[in-house]
């Protein structure tokens, strides 16, 4: 269903400064009647991953473009905190973008420069599709799109209070493999180091009023939430098209001869 007004409103945001909790799934098949199907099930954003699968800003530009009627928001992932990557994501249309590897304030500050035009930053003006819905889409870009840091090293870990600090941060996500990976704990999630270093992120993240979030993929998403996230990304289209048509096979083959 199409919002009421035709200007820029970020959903996404609006449920999380509600205190309610987001769920959202990760896209990486390029073929957009996979972003128009999860788009129509009720997530309240897609992350469209540039970052860990073939997708380019074309073809991201297709996919958004096939949801355009849903109320779910459209953010990117961008392969790296640059300027014209994180610009292109927000001229096609993005909400919002997930920046990797922000390791200190200096990263952070410069993801926001990138994503805000003068005299708050130094993003190019060329907005294409995202102003076409939004005369106004200047004025209202800097409130409305999220600018989201993902902490996933042992250096973003240590300076995460300064980064969450730095003015027009609103949530960020736990990047859990890369970030066990650091720890040199990789994948062991019950490992104490790994358990306290979420410990920390959502600790710091209730004294910086800021929303944490992470992949679910670790764990049941009941687990992740009770933790303290509320910012949920409940998994990948490969994978969730994998486990159910494993789960699918597996019981087929329980009655097959």
């Amino acid at each position: 269903m199409l919002h009421g007004c035709l200007y820029l409103k970020n959903r996404l945001k609006e449920i999380l400064r509600n205190g309610k909790i987001a769920v959202g799934v990760t896209v990486t098949i390029g073929h957009p009647d996979v972003s128009e199907i999860l788009s129509n099930l009720g997530f309240d954003f897609i992350n469209f991953d540039t970052q860990h699968s073939p997708l380019n800003i074309e073809k991201v530009q297709y996919l958004m473009q096939s949801m355009s009627y849903s109320d779910t928001t459209p953010i990117v992932r961008v392969q790296w905190n640059d300027i014209s990557m994180i610009n292109s994501a927000l001229d096609i249309g993005a909400h919002g973008i997930i920046v990797p590897f922000v390791n200190n304030k200096e990263d952070m500050k410069k993801a926001l420069n990138y994503a805000r035009f003068p005299p708050k930053g130094v993003r190019s003006y060329g907005p294409r599709r995202a102003s076409l819905r939004d005369p106004e889409y200047v004025k209202n870009c800097d409130e409305e799109i999220m600018v989201i840091p993902q902490i996933e090293t042992k250096e973003g870990l240590e300076n995460i209070e300064e980064i969450l600090s730095v003015d027009g941060v609103e949530a960020f996500f736990v990047g859990p493999y890369d970030l066990s990976f650091s720890l040199g704990v990789f994948k062991q999630w019950g490992n104490p180091v790994f358990v306290k270093a979420l410990e920390r992120v959502v600790d710091v993240a209730e004294k910086t009023d800021t929303v944490a979030g992470m992949l679910a993929l670790v764990e049941e998403p009941e687990e992740t939430i009770k933790k303290g996230f509320r910012l949920i990304n409940l998994g990948i289209d490969t994978g969730l098209l994998t486990d159910s048509a494993r789960r699918l096979m597996e019981r087929v083959n329980k009655v097959r001869i």
